[in-house]
């Protein structure tokens, strides 16, 4: 049982890492700065990413692009291959920018992903860590009613982690995630997942083809292939059983 609850943890995890780096605000209202992470992070640019974030000055960057700034060093830890300075120096700065902007709800956010990817390297911290990335997300949430990512990756935590699991919390988060952002391919996918899981098949087919009308992200373009080919995988199965229904 062990075993299947901690396998079910790190799943979470692997989810958080896939998407942190994805979980910035709508293209079209970002600034240059966040924009240009974004991309680089999303097509993998490791080399371009540490060239581009030495010409930044941190101080003079506004609050969201300096917590995207932390994404970038904590993302750039987890798959480009760099040290654990990387690591420490976001933590260091999403503590510091915590202390200073208590209610910002990205830098709770950043936190978060700051933590999950060290989670991802030393899957043992999962169980000392995971109460603190629910507090940071907790906080994201409050400060960020009207932004996606924190109740995405919120519903997902309440979804697939054993940890005090909540099928009903998770649906409220999911709702509220694609409420907040109707254009994100992979909240469709957890959300039918989740309806799955309550029997209500029919409704998780209706989720899946919605999500399949949606255009993949050029800037995201594998994230989103990746969540409508599980969906394509899923779609023969769901309608048998809601069929049979």
């Amino acid at each position: 049982m062990k075993i299947v609850k901690d396998r079910k943890l790190l799943i979470f995890f692997a989810l958080l890492i896939v998407f942190s780096g994805s979980l910035f605000s709508n293209s079209k209202q970002m600034s240059e700065v966040s924009y240009k992470i974004q991309y680089m992070i999303g097509n993998r640019q490791a080399k371009e990413l540490i060239q581009f974030l030495g010409l930044l000055d941190f101080e003079k960057l506004s609050l969201i692009e300096k917590a995207d700034y932390i994404i970038a060093l904590s993302e750039l830890y987890s798959w480009a291959g760099v040290d654990y300075s990387y690591s420490e120096k976001a933590y260091k700065l999403a503590d510091d920018m915590l202390k200073k902007y208590p209610e910002f709800w990205k830098f709770h956010y950043a936190m978060a992903v700051v933590l999950s990817h060290r989670v991802q390297k030393n899957n043992l911290l999962a169980l000392t860590l995971v109460n603190k990335i629910d507090y940071h997300l907790e906080q994201a949430m409050k400060f960020g009613p009207n932004e996606w990512e924190p109740f995405f990756l919120a519903g997902v935590r309440n979804l697939e982690v054993p940890l005090f699991p909540n099928l009903s919390l998770a649906e409220q988060y999911l709702k509220k995630a694609l409420n907040n952002n109707p254009e994100h391919i992979f909240t469709y996918l957890m959300y039918g997942k989740l309806l799955e899981k309550k029997g209500q098949f029919c409704d998780a087919l209706n989720i899946y083809e919605t999500a399949l009308l949606l255009p993949v992200r050029p800037e995201w373009k594998v994230v989103d292939e990746d969540a409508k080919n599980e969906i394509v995988k899923r779609l023969s199965e769901v309608e048998k059983k809601c069929t049979k229904k």
